[in-house]
């Protein structure tokens, strides 16, 4: 069965066996971990158990991890590590034999003097931008006054004369000198610069008429220039401080080489950092057990298959531990695992993007497989491409060592290209009509209504599947009349429609189509109290015709996806030909070609998995799947940065 059968087990065992028996289960692999205090057995147990809690341990733990978490993400901000295309679209880790890895979790003592050292480091780099900042922010204060041969420290107030440095808005500065002209016996104003906002002056007058100018220059809204700390003229200043902006950045980059030494241990803490998280993680689950004060108890759902090895461990590496096993009861949240095997593995993906099944579904991943992959080779249809594809995918897989939905994603695109060759031979397209073989079947560009026709009986099939599944599972459940009613009916309604259609059968199709419609508006309302609202409801449900035909209508996309991937093909094939001619002429179409039919495989491959995808979800889906159940989740080693691979010698 593809979804796996679960148990629910209870372990008892002696508080000094805790972290062995944890580790012994986090090694396996095969437990999913109930809180034991939201479980319906915490009523049974709550009067002679208290909940466990992680011990001090944990927070060293924790805190090892957050500075583990902080050097990486250091050497990250400062050091990069560039994925390639491939290694972003799969998420690829660092690969270490069972040994590197042993040893580099050993060295947790390195890792705190690499922290040491990022830390001084980064304390570093933040006082040098902050120097950087400091004087650069100064150079542009200084910079309009490099004219001003008097040197800054002069510039003071004495006790018969005044003088500062100031800046004004060029729309003020001319009834401010004719004010100061008016006003005051002595001074003298001289402008050292003056862009679009400002013009910079310095100003001298009599100390005794310092409270006059004062109230002038707050009337026209005039600002001090303030430089009391600096000494020199500005230019000497200026200079003076390019001197040392040229000094911390050399300090900068003898910093940053301090680092770029220390990425040496970059894979030791990527290591450690996953290690560390595994512990933490084992040291957070003991929040899920109830204890004794000599015992502990956990609680938790076992996959059947795995089920006797998991007794026969424990009974072998445990002294203590009883393990207790009991079917799931009604109404209980049993965890779903599917298991499909071959090919049908590969489209798990497509279902688990949309839901997880519940226990009392169908998995409908073997039965959605075939249509998606007859759908995106329709979508996709060129032979060309899809050899690309199958070939892209099968190096993806034997070059990245994937697992879960990556690797599945990569075996599906797999299964793609080999559907697109299928359908570009039948349809004669071969990098658009790059190659001028004929079409094994037909060619949907010159034929485009009959491509249409296929898709639409197709659709309708995958519609119909869908149906017939659900009425399955109301059979299955018992509820056979709502089998008859509520997808029986509809059968035969829909297929006298189709039958009215067609002239030699319009007389059947009216009496099927009679009858359907009879039993729908017999049987739809049956939930509804009194007979006018049983048949007005009845009567209503036929209006859901609208949405088969909206159902059977969206497969149209199969043949507009097609000829989209058929037409920008031939739409290249013919630019390259344009510019086809002598050596440069021959290299430019080179390009054109490979360029264009690069983007056309990206764009029709990304347009083929969505739209499939689409179709399943809303058309297939829609008709017997509700999904919403909760994915098996087992306690074991998760890596975020690493994958441990066995090698020979260490099998």
């Amino acid at each position: 069965m593809p979804i796996i059968e679960m148990k629910k087990v209870f372990l008892l065992g002696h508080r000094q066996e805790r972290d062995s028996i944890f580790n012994l289960l986090h090694k396996l692999g095969s437990v999913h971990l109930l809180d034991m205090k939201s479980g319906d057995a915490w009523n049974e147990f709550e009067a002679l158990l208290e909940p466990d809690q992680p011990d001090e341990a944990a927070a060293q733990v924790d805190a090892r991890l957050s500075d583990i978490r902080y050097c990486l993400d250091f050497f990250q901000r400062h050091f990069p590590v560039r994925k390639n295309f491939v290694q972003q679209f799969t998420g690829a880790k660092l690969e270490l034999t069972p040994e590197k890895y042993s040893g580099y979790i050993n060295s947790l003592d390195l890792a705190r003097s690499t922290y040491s050292s990022c830390r001084k480091a980064d304390d570093d780099l933040a006082r040098i931008r902050n120097e950087e900042t400091q004087f650069n922010n100064l150079i542009e204060e200084l910079t309009p006054w490099v004219a001003l041969d008097l040197s800054l420290e002069q510039i003071r107030n004495g006790s018969f004369v005044s003088m500062d440095l100031y800046t004004v808005i060029p729309e003020n500065l001319s009834t401010l000198m004719a004010s100061l002209e008016e006003n005051l016996s002595a001074h003298h104003l001289e402008m050292i610069f003056t862009d679009k906002e400002f013009v910079y002056f310095f100003f001298t007058g009599l100390a005794a008429e310092l409270e006059t100018v004062q109230n002038f220059f707050k009337e026209k809204a005039v600002t001090r220039a303030a430089f009391t700390a600096l000494t020199g003229t500005a230019a000497e200043n200026i200079e003076s401080l390019h001197q040392k902006l040229e000094s911390v950045i050399e300090e900068r980059v003898a910093v940053l080489k301090e680092i770029e030494l220390l990425l040496e241990h970059r894979p030791m803490l990527m290591a450690c950092y996953d290690h560390m998280d595994n512990e933490l993680k084992k040291h957070e689950a003991v929040s899920n057990l109830a204890r004794t004060e000599n015992s502990f108890l956990l609680e938790g759902w076992v996959p059947v298959p795995v089920l006797n090895d998991l007794e026969m461990t424990i009974a072998e590496k445990t002294d203590t531990a009883v393990l207790a096993v009991r079917d799931p009861r009604p109404g209980e949240d049993v965890p779903v695992l599917l298991h499909n095997s071959g090919p049908i593995e590969a489209y798990e993906v497509v279902t688990k993007l949309y839901s997880t099944p519940r226990k009392s579904e169908i998995d409908p991943t073997p039965f959605m497989a075939p249509f998606f992959f007859v759908f995106f080779g329709i979508c996709l249809s060129d032979a060309g491409y899809g050899v690309i594809l199958a070939l892209l995918a099968l190096f993806v897989s034997r070059k990245l060592k994937l697992a879960g939905m990556g690797k599945q994603l990569v075996n599906l695109l797999f299964l793609g290209g080999l559907s697109a060759i299928f359908f570009g031979v039948l349809f004669g397209s071969y990098f658009g009509d790059l190659i001028g073989l004929p079409a094994l079947w037909f060619d949907p560009l010159e034929d485009p209504m009959r491509m249409l026709f296929y898709c639409f009986g197709i659709g309708l099939i995958h519609v119909y599947f869908g149906m017939a599944l659900q009425a399955y599972r109301n059979f299955k459940a018992g509820h056979l009349l709502s089998a008859i009613f509520d997808q029986g009916f509809w059968f035969i309604f829909l297929n006298g429609l189709i039958l009215l259609l067609l002239p030699e059968f319009s007389a059947f199709g009216r009496l099927f189509a009679i009858g359907g419609a009879a039993g729908l508006i017999l049987t739809q309302g049956r939930t509804q109290q009194g007979i006018v609202k049983k048949f007005m409801s009845g009567l209503l449900s036929l209006y859901n015709i609208t949405g088969y035909l909206s159902d059977v209508l969206s497969y149209s996309r199969l043949l507009a996806l097609g000829l989209a991937t058929g037409v920008i093909a031939s739409a290249i094939n013919s630019m390259g030909g344009m510019v086809a001619g002598g050596f440069v002429g021959t290299a430019i179409m080179v390009i054109v070609l490979f360029g264009g039919h690069l983007f056309n495989i990206v764009i029709s491959t990304l347009g083929s998995y969505v739209h499939t995808s689409r179709l399943q979800y809303i058309e297939f889906f829609g008709k017997f799947f509700e999904g919403g159940g909760k994915a098996f989740n087992p306690f074991t080693v998760k890596t975020s940065y690493v994958d441990v691979i066995e090698t020979e010698k260490a099998l």
